[in-house]
């Protein structure tokens, strides 16, 4: 997940979230500031008009220790919330990386079951045109049977183009999201009748889940904290400051304007500075009605995402579970269709049935596999979902989706007695 370009940015985001409370804490330390002058003069003295020329040089250290600033506090609040911000929005966007993943996996396996249903398809297709061209040579069926039979072939084989451009599509953005091909991962399938484990009764408890778990609510939270200590340190901008100096000045000249006598000499300063604002033109007061403003924005944030979020969770789940019983419903389908799809052959071939009730019970029991396989893959794409809007999405996951694999094998969904043996 670390080639994410969302990962990357999060990542970035929260080195920067680092240092912004490395500088809080680092307000509380002293500062030491050298600077250094050096000057030339020219004098004149009158009436005598004798011009002297001296020289003088001076090095200051000041070293100042804050003792009291009221804001400092607060504002180490606030950065120590924007950091835990911005690890929950790291671990969101880790968390919505795994999704894209698997989202595009599962993509993949239901194109290219897609493309296995359409190519049975299009080999049913071409074997009842087959037997309706030797029926029609033996004057069992008429010639528009055949016409349409050919018309079923041609769509059929445009049905196999637009799966393979699909399938080569969703290849393409596997590629892409996993920063590069995975032959291994393509060469598996989910194994038939494997759904998710997903409690058919616990959308209460998926919510409750959510609401503790959801790094999307942790820096919707953060994000009201931090909004509250930049509001506390903007009303102590009017606070008095006490901080503790030191100054060591060393200087060195040639004279001066009243003396022709150089020096050399050095002195050392320490005192207590008080500073009492009384007055800034209104931007004190303007920056607090600010950032109570920044802070209802938070709150209204907060909100808003609690209300996604449950949304977000119920229809995640409903999605999962509805997707399952469709698949569980489809599977019943698939085995009623396949015993229609040999009844109809066993009638073709004692010539109860036509060629075309043959091709439309096949028809219907590819529909019904095609059906099952989306309906299987949507589930565990709902289900992933799910995980990820509840902030629980993580390696297990992928374990327990690793256990449902089995290796792909690239035969025909359709099957030789699913067809008609003429």
């Amino acid at each position: 997940m670390a080639a994410d370009p969302a990962v990357r940015t999060s990542a970035a985001v929260l080195r920067a979230a680092q240092e912004r409370l490395y500088q809080a804490y680092a307000a509380y330390g002293p500062t030491a500031n050298l600077s250094a002058t050096t000057s030339d003069s020219r004098y004149r003295e009158a009436p005598a008009q004798l011009l002297r020329t001296f020289k003088s040089d001076q090095v200051v250290v000041q070293v100042n220790q804050p003792i009291l600033r009221g804001a400092l506090f607060p504002a180490m609040q606030a950065a120590r919330a924007q950091l835990e911000q911005a690890e929950s929005a790291h671990s969101q966007s880790r968390i919505e990386a795994q999704q894209r993943l698997a989202e595009a996996v599962l993509e993949v396996f239901k194109a290219r079951d897609v493309l296995a249903h359409a190519r049975s398809l299009r080999e049913a297709h071409v074997e009842q045109l087959a037997a309706a061209r030797r029926s029609f040579q033996v004057g069992r069926s008429a010639s528009p049977e055949v016409r349409e039979a050919e018309a079923r072939v041609d769509h059929s084989v445009a049905q196999v183009l637009v799966s393979e451009a699909e399938l080569d599509f969703r290849t393409q953005i596997l590629a892409e999201i996993a920063d590069g091909p995975t032959p291994s991962l393509l060469k598996r399938a989910v194994a038939p009748q494997a759904l998710p484990p997903l409690q058919t009764n616990g959308v209460l408890e998926w919510l409750s889940q959510a609401e503790r778990e959801s790094p999307q609510m942790r820096q919707a939270q953060l994000a009201v904290d931090a909004a509250e200590a930049e509001t506390r340190k903007a009303s102590l901008a009017h606070a008095p400051t006490i901080d503790l100096t030191y100054n060591y000045t060393r200087s060195n000249d040639t004279g001066t304007v009243t003396s022709t006598f150089p020096r050399t000499g050095t002195s050392g300063t320490i005192g207590a500075t008080l500073t009492i604002p009384l007055f800034a033109s209104g931007a004190t007061q303007s920056k607090v009605a600010e950032t109570i403003a920044q802070r209802d924005k938070a709150q209204g944030e907060l909100e808003l995402a609690r209300r996604n979020l449950t949304i977000g969770v119920r229809q995640a789940f409903t999605t999962t579970l509805t997707a399952m019983s469709l698949a569980k419903a489809l599977e019943t389908a698939e085995r009623s269709q396949a015993l229609s799809v040999r009844a109809n052959q066993r009638g073709y071939e004692v010539g109860v049935k036509t060629n075309a009730d043959v091709l439309e019970a096949q028809g219907k029991l590819f529909e019904a596999r095609r059906d099952l396989s989306r309906a299987r893959h949507d589930a565990w794409a709902s289900y992933f979902k799910l995980r990820a809007q509840s902030g629980l999405l993580d390696d297990s996951d992928w374990q327990g989706l690793d256990v449902q694999l089995i290796e792909h094998l690239p035969a025909e969904v359709g099957r030789a007695k699913d067809r008609v043996g003429t």
